[in-house]
């Protein structure tokens, strides 16, 4: 090989070398993800024997953060996974015809957002807000007693008590009634999953936020006269003190965010078209 090719030669290698090291330099970023290991969030709401109606509110809020750069006019789908723990109670007790209800309330909600790094504006992810787990429970009971003794005596009727024609319980005199008491306890837990779209994104680099909400309220509703759906359950002798709890807790979470392009017109807000 003479001078004048070795140079050529040379040359050829240094850009080739160059070349691929331009390339390796800046990768493009299609993918992100960030996970918690541990539980996160919980709300807690807890009413113990309450006697007049009452209401207690909880509330949790945090986020996740993933950073990915995005070319112009491109889709981030976003997959959120969570595992959401919900535990509701209501007990009921009380005495000669006392009435109430125990109300636990308890959810988890995830909203994700693209928040640009240059100061640009916020994107909420397609569609909204996700309730990934809710549940409502409600325990009623109108509970006459329980009647631990009873000694004869004069009474306006035999036995140890009657019932009357509109489900009044009269219990004889001589007899002792104690309180009577139903409860109600649900516990689950389970992981949940959702995919939502940011479409048509401006060119540039975003911090993805998966803002994670849980919410807990319990509610407690004693039945008196002043109480419209009571009706014939309200029993002015009737005693009752009433209990609810509620919990919501977000354990472990997932957030996935990956840059993909759409198909023309294949990014839509619709509707579902019974046949």
């Amino acid at each position: 090989m003479d001078k004048k090719q070795l140079t050529y030669f040379t040359a050829s290698l240094a850009l080739s070398t160059l070349s691929v090291a331009t390339v390796q330099a800046a990768p493009s970023a299609k993918f992100a993800a960030t996970w918690t290991s541990e539980p996160a969030l919980a709300s807690v709401a807890v009413i113990e024997n309450a006697t007049e109606d009452d209401t207690f509110v909880d509330e949790k809020m945090g986020y996740t953060l993933a950073t990915i750069k995005v070319p112009q006019d491109k889709e981030l789908l976003v997959g959120v996974s969570a595992e959401i723990g919900l535990v509701t109670y209501g007990s009921v007790k009380g005495k000669n015809g006392g009435s109430g209800k125990a109300i636990a309330d308890a959810e988890a909600y995830v909203t994700v957002m693209a928040v640009a790094k240059n100061g640009g504006g916020v994107s909420t992810a397609a569609p909204g807000t996700i309730i990934l787990s809710k549940r409502i429970q409600q325990l009623s009971a109108t509970l006459g007693g329980v009647i631990q003794s009873c000694t004869d005596g004069d009474t306006d009727f035999d036995g140890v008590a009657e019932v009357d024609p509109d489900g009044t319980i009269n219990f004889a005199d001589e007899c002792i009634v104690t309180d009577e008491e139903i409860g109600l306890l649900l516990n689950t837990t389970a992981a949940h999953h959702f995919n939502l779209v940011l479409p048509n994104m401006d060119q540039g680099e975003y911090d993805i936020k998966a803002v994670f909400s849980t919410g807990a309220r319990a509610e407690v509703d004693i039945c008196d006269s002043s109480e419209d759906y009571c009706g014939d359950l309200y029993d002015a002798d009737g005693t009752v003190s009433v209990s609810a709890e509620a919990k919501a807790v977000i354990n472990k979470t997932m957030v996935t965010v990956q840059q993909v392009r759409a198909a023309k017109g294949g990014v839509i807000d619709t509707v579902i078209t019974e046949p």
